[in-house]
Protein backbone atom coordinates (compact mmCIF):
# COMPACT_ATOMS: atom_id res chain seq x y z
CA UNK A 1 0.00 0.00 0.00
CA UNK A 2 2.72 2.18 0.95
CA UNK A 3 4.42 2.38 -2.68
CA UNK A 4 1.10 2.40 -4.18
CA UNK A 5 0.47 5.42 -2.46
CA UNK A 6 3.91 6.85 -2.76
CA UNK A 7 2.93 6.09 -7.26
CA UNK A 8 0.15 8.29 -6.49
CA UNK A 9 1.77 10.73 -5.27
CA UNK A 10 4.17 11.21 -8.05
CA UNK A 11 1.77 11.09 -10.45
CA UNK A 12 -0.04 14.19 -9.06
CA UNK A 13 3.40 15.86 -8.47
CA UNK A 14 4.09 15.38 -12.06
CA UNK A 15 7.37 13.99 -11.45
CA UNK A 16 9.36 10.92 -12.30
CA UNK A 17 9.28 7.06 -11.24
CA UNK A 18 11.75 6.62 -8.57
CA UNK A 19 10.43 3.13 -7.49
CA UNK A 20 12.44 -0.02 -7.05
CA UNK A 21 10.36 -3.16 -9.14
CA UNK A 22 10.58 -6.73 -8.28
CA UNK A 23 12.78 -7.10 -11.67
CA UNK A 24 16.18 -8.55 -9.43
CA UNK A 25 18.82 -8.40 -11.79
CA UNK A 26 17.46 -8.99 -14.99
CA UNK A 27 18.72 -7.56 -18.24
CA UNK A 28 15.42 -6.31 -20.01
CA UNK A 29 17.62 -4.81 -22.46
CA UNK A 30 21.65 -6.05 -23.44
CA UNK A 31 23.26 -3.80 -21.10
CA UNK A 32 20.11 -2.49 -19.35
CA UNK A 33 19.04 -3.49 -15.96
CA UNK A 34 17.03 -0.77 -14.33
CA UNK A 35 14.89 1.79 -15.98
CA UNK A 36 13.48 5.05 -15.12
CA UNK A 37 10.20 5.86 -16.39
CA UNK A 38 9.44 10.21 -16.06
CA UNK A 39 5.77 11.17 -16.17
CA UNK A 40 5.23 11.08 -20.00
CA UNK A 41 4.67 14.35 -21.59
CA UNK A 42 0.84 15.41 -23.33
CA UNK A 43 0.45 17.55 -26.05
CA UNK A 44 -3.26 17.16 -26.81
CA UNK A 45 -4.89 19.51 -24.63
CA UNK A 46 -6.63 16.38 -22.71
CA UNK A 47 -5.80 16.52 -19.03
CA UNK A 48 -4.23 13.64 -17.25
CA UNK A 49 -3.88 11.36 -20.38
CA UNK A 50 -0.02 11.23 -19.47
CA UNK A 51 -0.69 9.71 -16.07
CA UNK A 52 -2.85 7.11 -17.07
CA UNK A 53 -0.44 6.17 -19.86
CA UNK A 54 2.68 6.50 -17.67
CA UNK A 55 1.22 4.64 -14.52
CA UNK A 56 0.11 1.69 -17.02
CA UNK A 57 3.73 1.62 -18.38
CA UNK A 58 4.97 1.65 -14.70
CA UNK A 59 2.64 -1.31 -14.07
CA UNK A 60 3.63 -2.89 -16.68
CA UNK A 61 7.11 -3.09 -16.93
CA UNK A 62 7.91 -2.93 -12.89
CA UNK A 63 7.55 -7.03 -13.07
CA UNK A 64 10.15 -7.24 -15.84
CA UNK A 65 13.43 -4.39 -14.74
CA UNK A 66 13.68 -2.28 -12.06
CA UNK A 67 12.63 0.95 -12.42
CA UNK A 68 14.35 3.26 -10.64
CA UNK A 69 15.47 7.09 -10.83
CA UNK A 70 19.16 6.32 -11.45
CA UNK A 71 19.06 4.04 -13.82
CA UNK A 72 21.08 2.64 -16.78
CA UNK A 73 18.18 3.93 -19.56
CA UNK A 74 14.91 6.19 -19.67
CA UNK A 75 11.87 5.29 -21.20
CA UNK A 76 10.45 8.67 -22.86
CA UNK A 77 7.26 9.19 -24.12
CA UNK A 78 5.06 11.62 -25.56
CA UNK A 79 1.14 11.45 -26.20
CA UNK A 80 0.80 12.97 -29.76
CA UNK A 81 -2.90 12.26 -30.20
CA UNK A 82 -6.22 11.72 -28.01
CA UNK A 83 -9.27 11.31 -30.80
CA UNK A 84 -12.61 10.33 -29.85
CA UNK A 85 -14.67 9.77 -33.04
CA UNK A 86 -18.39 8.65 -33.67
CA UNK A 87 -18.68 4.94 -34.80
CA UNK A 88 -22.53 4.69 -34.26
CA UNK A 89 -25.71 6.19 -34.13
CA UNK A 90 -29.18 5.64 -32.98
CA UNK A 91 -31.97 5.74 -35.23
CA UNK A 92 -32.95 9.26 -34.02
CA UNK A 93 -28.74 10.15 -35.31
CA UNK A 94 -27.75 10.40 -31.79
CA UNK A 95 -24.11 9.31 -31.63
CA UNK A 96 -24.50 5.50 -29.52
CA UNK A 97 -20.81 4.74 -29.35
CA UNK A 98 -17.11 6.28 -29.76
CA UNK A 99 -13.91 5.24 -30.87
CA UNK A 100 -11.07 6.53 -28.88
CA UNK A 101 -7.41 6.55 -30.28
CA UNK A 102 -4.37 7.73 -28.89
CA UNK A 103 -0.94 7.92 -30.72
CA UNK A 104 2.03 8.30 -28.94
CA UNK A 105 5.65 8.51 -29.53
CA UNK A 106 8.27 6.29 -27.13
CA UNK A 107 11.65 5.85 -27.17
CA UNK A 108 14.51 4.08 -24.73
CA UNK A 109 17.51 6.67 -24.22
CA UNK A 110 20.71 5.13 -22.35
CA UNK A 111 21.25 7.23 -19.71
CA UNK A 112 25.38 7.16 -19.99
CA UNK A 113 25.27 8.97 -23.33
CA UNK A 114 21.66 9.81 -24.62
CA UNK A 115 22.20 6.86 -27.05
CA UNK A 116 18.66 5.97 -28.61
CA UNK A 117 18.08 2.50 -28.08
CA UNK A 118 14.75 2.15 -29.33
CA UNK A 119 11.82 3.96 -30.85
CA UNK A 120 8.76 4.34 -32.34
CA UNK A 121 7.33 7.89 -32.81
CA UNK A 122 3.41 6.70 -34.19
CA UNK A 123 2.62 3.83 -31.66
CA UNK A 124 -1.12 4.08 -31.77
CA UNK A 125 -4.80 2.08 -30.35
CA UNK A 126 -8.10 2.37 -30.21
CA UNK A 127 -10.77 0.92 -28.09
CA UNK A 128 -14.85 1.64 -28.95
CA UNK A 129 -16.79 2.48 -25.88
CA UNK A 130 -20.73 3.28 -25.38
CA UNK A 131 -22.64 6.13 -25.19
CA UNK A 132 -25.30 6.77 -21.93
CA UNK A 133 -27.41 9.64 -23.54
CA UNK A 134 -28.67 10.25 -19.78
CA UNK A 135 -26.02 9.81 -17.56
CA UNK A 136 -22.65 12.09 -18.80
CA UNK A 137 -21.09 10.73 -15.87
CA UNK A 138 -21.46 7.21 -16.72
CA UNK A 139 -20.14 8.54 -20.83
CA UNK A 140 -16.73 9.85 -18.74
CA UNK A 141 -16.34 6.62 -16.69
CA UNK A 142 -16.61 4.35 -19.89
CA UNK A 143 -14.06 6.72 -21.77
CA UNK A 144 -11.84 7.03 -19.09
CA UNK A 145 -11.98 2.68 -18.90
CA UNK A 146 -11.19 2.90 -22.46
CA UNK A 147 -8.00 4.92 -21.50
CA UNK A 148 -7.14 2.53 -19.31
CA UNK A 149 -7.61 -0.47 -22.18
CA UNK A 150 -5.27 1.16 -24.18
CA UNK A 151 -2.70 2.27 -21.96
CA UNK A 152 -2.33 -1.36 -20.63
CA UNK A 153 -2.41 -2.94 -24.06
CA UNK A 154 0.36 -0.19 -25.77
CA UNK A 155 2.31 -1.01 -22.50
CA UNK A 156 2.20 -5.02 -22.44
CA UNK A 157 3.04 -4.54 -26.43
CA UNK A 158 5.92 -2.35 -25.82
CA UNK A 159 7.17 -4.95 -22.94
CA UNK A 160 6.98 -8.02 -25.25
CA UNK A 161 8.26 -5.45 -27.96
CA UNK A 162 11.57 -4.86 -25.94
CA UNK A 163 12.11 -8.44 -24.76
CA UNK A 164 11.88 -9.96 -28.20
CA UNK A 165 14.82 -7.30 -28.89
CA UNK A 166 12.12 -4.95 -31.07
Amino acid sequence: MAVLAFVAAALAAGCGYHVIGKGGGKQFIEGVGTISIPMFGNITGNADVESVITSAMVDELINAVKVDGNADAVLKGVVKSYELRPVSFSKSDVVSEYRLRVVMSVKFVKSSDNTVIWHDENISDYEDFTVNTSDISATRDAELTALRKIAKDTARLLRERVSAGF
